[in-house]
């Protein structure tokens, strides 16, 4: 019987190839779409959960208030890991790690490693990491050890066993190589390529609340003391005032982020990488969905349609003694046939497509992810689900059919089409949607691309500058600022982009240990001509306020000259920029001075964030070099300043890139949401216009002899196909209708992330309904023109 049904099966498919055709290729596509979307989404939600201990280990973030402003980090000073583990028993043990960047040389082998972290001892005894080789007990537990990545192993040493060699750390410190650990894995948030002993920095011989630079991690003695301990802290940071130096309304505290949702629930920005973004999870996954349930109507549509047409073996069926149970297992058979054929051809597209994948979603999934027994049944559960979603219906409608009016011939059509009618507003909504949102986040992404940021991202170079570099701030400048292609140079401590310093600053007219939070940021005289900022009042910096600031005799003959933002000004109270110059402000540590110049607002975090206020002060030195290029053969600068750099640094590796670029790293998020958009989108309308295609096909056949006729009876070619195309139209347009509210609720929600953004306009919703309507009329207008230049002989002949 199985035999039977199989070849029944078969013979219906090749007789219907067209129908066949867009069913199979429909799901494929589908399921393809889905298969690479659960890829995604699996990794994102398996972020940590690899570590064993990962329930009982808590990620320390930081929040302190300072007159009445609130500030919450990711990072906290030294003191935290160690004090929490003397004064609480729910703490096992703890670490602290300090992500950054190093040059990392063996003889002349030289990298500058962007992935360089130093942890404390306990590092492999909290986190799941294998060590290949080496003691994870000793590995970190003197100065100046190192691990290795197994990969950064293979670039320095080969295949020669690297535990026991040294390798130099910038000029002139050598670590000894003391193991070998695994990858990081794609799914892990802590991520680096070599491992220093935490007690290899100066500021590991000192226990200090703030200095706040380092990720703090704490090991739990159950999984329930991370709350009960969070409990605890406010009211045991209140009994550590006097250390703090938070008195009054003003307050030091920490919260505790279970390690499993740091990666996408966290509140605070990632340390070692970008943190996800649940949300995105959440629209990834029902983009999957819904291009899935697109696919499956398509085949429930084409199915229920042709369901008449098979209505008369079925009636045979019954007659000859088979059971509706035995009937619906026929179809369900079909379709399981036709459903785990699209998921093999679905398979090989995914497969295929993984390149293109990985670099829209800028992961890198190997194909050895399909072999992995978990994917196998998630990709076998799909399959079987949607068999039996696309396939459940039109099994039940057909072994509904009376066989005694199938062979009388009574059976006209059914009550299935005002469903299929529904399933076609569905399909046509959920594309509708998904235009609507595609367009919305171009426009955002448009719109951060062209807003005046407040300074020239421009043709500048950063250069990361290290302590070489450093110690000839003026060689350098003045070789560099003498190359033609060269306007200005200026070294500061991180670039204008993202600036993450967090300092106090009070008014000399405010009481003592009364400070406003302030972003800060270290410059040199050149900055602001280098980035193009704005002074509104004042004067800007020049080689004496260097100077002044920086004596070598002392920070008490230091006298700082400051450059605030006009939201600095308005926060300090002073009515106008022209009334802040000249006041005198305290910066605390020493760093006391007058306010020199005030420039206009400008972006120095994401647009997710409104402006706030920001100082900018006088301090020799940075991370980073900024090259302002005067855009005039710019590959040709680049080859100049690279010679000059070689001879100024020759230890130090020549790496730049664009702040543009750096700029744009800002919105990767919301980039790849972008592009995932317009590819899902285009597939949405591919799929709903191919199951538009095959049922207006199936329609138009069912109406040959209608057309024959009023062709015959004097009906022009626009009229006929305007009368088979505005039942599909009128459809689409209520489709469009009912996603036009979703979508609108939806992208102002996606907005609302944005301090700076677009508005949801009128026009988007006109685009989205002008160009589903022509795609649709398209469609459906191609069976029509076929229809309608039929020799109308032909089609009256036709049964």
């Amino acid at each position: 019987m199985f035999r039977n049904y199989l070849t029944i099966a078969f013979r219906n498919l090749l007789r219907h190839k067209t129908f066949s055709l867009i069913t199979i290729f429909g799901l494929a596509v589908g399921l393809a779409s889905c298969l690479l979307l659960l890829l995604y989404i699996s990794q994102e939600a398996s972020y940590d959960t690899f570590h064993t201990k990962a329930d009982r280990i808590a990620r320390v973030t930081m929040e302190y208030s300072m007159d009445g402003q609130v500030g919450q980090y990711g990072v906290t000073g030294t003191k935290v890991v160690p004090d929490f583990g003397r004064s609480f028993p729910e703490v096992e043990s703890g670490v602290r790690m300090l992500a950054g960047q190093a040059v990392v040389s063996n003889k002349s082998i030289r990298f500058r490693e962007k992935r360089f972290v130093y942890a404390d001892s306990a590092f492999f005894h909290l986190f799941s990491f294998p060590l290949l080789k080496g003691d994870p007990a000793k590995a970190l537990a003197a100065p100046n050890q190192l691990v290795l990545s197994a990969s950064t192993a293979r670039k320095y040493f080969g295949d020669r066993n690297p535990v026991g060699q040294t390798l130099r750390i910038g000029l002139d410190k050598d670590f000894m190589v003391t193991g070998v650990v695994a990858d990081c894995p794609p799914n892990s948030q802590i991520k680096y390529d070599l491992l220093a002993s935490f007690t290899s920095l100066d500021d590991a011989k000192t226990e200090q609340w703030w200095s706040a630079n380092y990720a703090s991690y704490l090991l739990l003695r159950t999984p329930a003391s991370i709350r009960s301990l969070e409990a605890k802290i406010p009211a045991y940071m209140r009994t550590k005032s006097a250390e703090t130096e938070m008195t009054g309304k003003n307050y030091l505290t920490y919260f505790l982020e279970p390690m499993p949702g740091v990666h996408l629930h966290s509140a605070v920005s990632g340390v070692f990488e970008p943190a996800g973004n649940v949300t995105y999870i959440y629209i990834f996954g029902a983009i999957a969905l819904l291009i899935l349930v697109i696919a499956c109507v398509n085949y429930i549509n084409l199915a229920s349609a042709r369901a008449v047409e098979r209505a008369q073996e079925v009636g045979v069926r019954k007659v000859m003694g088979a059971l509706p149970r035995q009937l619906f297992g026929q179809f369900m058979g079909e379709s399981s046939l036709v459903t785990f054929t699209a998921l093999l051809i679905g398979g090989l597209l995914s497969y295929l497509l993984l390149p293109v994948f990985n670099s829209l979603t800028d992961r890198q999934f190997s194909a050895a992810v399909w072999l992995d027994p978990r994917t196998i049944m998630i990709v076998l559960a799909v399959g079987t689900l949607v068999s039996l979603i696309a396939g459940s219906y039109p099994a039940l409608i057909l072994t509904r059919y009376k066989p005694v009016q199938v062979l009388k011939g009574h059976l006209k059509g059914h009550s299935a089409s005002r469903f299929r009618q529904s399933l076609i507003v569905f399909q046509f909504a959920i594309t509708a949607f998904l235009i609507v949102s595609t367009v919305m986040v171009k426009r955002q992404l448009s719109f951060i691309q062209q807003k005046k940021l407040g300074y020239n991202k421009e043709h500048v170079l950063i250069l990361p500058a290290n302590r070489q570099v450093n110690g000839q701030i003026s060689a350098v400048k003045q070789q560099l600022t003498q190359l033609s292609g060269v306007k200005h140079v200026s070294f500061v401590y991180e670039s204008p982009t993202f600036v993450n310093g967090g300092y106090g600053m009070r008014r000399f007219d405010m009481p003592e240990n009364t400070y406003r939070m302030i972003t800060g940021l270290p410059v040199d005289e050149d900055f602001v001509k280098t980035t193009g900022l704005q002074i509104v009042a004042g004067s800007d910096l020049t080689e004496q306020d260097m100077i002044r600031a920086n004596d070598p005799k002392g920070d008490t003959l230091n006298s700082y000259r400051f450059i605030l933002n006009e939201a600095a000004v308005k926060d300090f109270g002073w009515k106008t920029p022209q009334e802040a110059i000249g006041k005198r402000v305290d910066m605390g540590g020493n760093r006391k001075g007058e306010v020199k110049a005030v420039v206009a607002n400008f972006h120095f975090a994401s647009m997710r964030q409104k402006i706030s206020p920001i100082v900018l002060f006088t301090e020799y030195g940075g991370g980073s070099m900024l090259v302002k290029l005067a855009g005039n053969d710019i590959t040709g600068t680049i080859r100049q300043i690279e010679g000059t750099w070689k001879k100024l640094a020759p230890n130090y590796p020549f790496e730049y890139q664009f702040m543009d670029q750096e700029f744009n790293k800002l919105y990767a998020g919301e980039t790849r949401t972008g592009q995932l958009f317009t590819v899902f989108a285009g597939l949405s309308i591919l799929l709903a216009c191919l199951g538009l295609f095959g049922l207006s096909a199936f329609t138009t056949a069912q109406r040959t002899k209608e057309i024959g006729i009023r062709k015959v009876l004097g009906a022009s070619i626009p009229g006929l196909i305007f009368l088979l195309t505005k039942d599909f139209l009128k459809l689409v347009l209520i489709a469009i209708l009912i996603a036009s509210p979703l979508a609108w609720y939806a992208m102002n929600k996606w907005l609302d992330d944005f301090a700076y953004k677009v508005s949801v306009e009128w026009w988007v919703f006109a685009l989205t309904a002008l160009l589903a309507v022509g795609i649709a009329f398209l469609t459906v207008s191609f069976q029509s023109l076929k229809a309608a230049w039929m020799n109308p002989v032909r089609s009256l002949r036709s049964e």
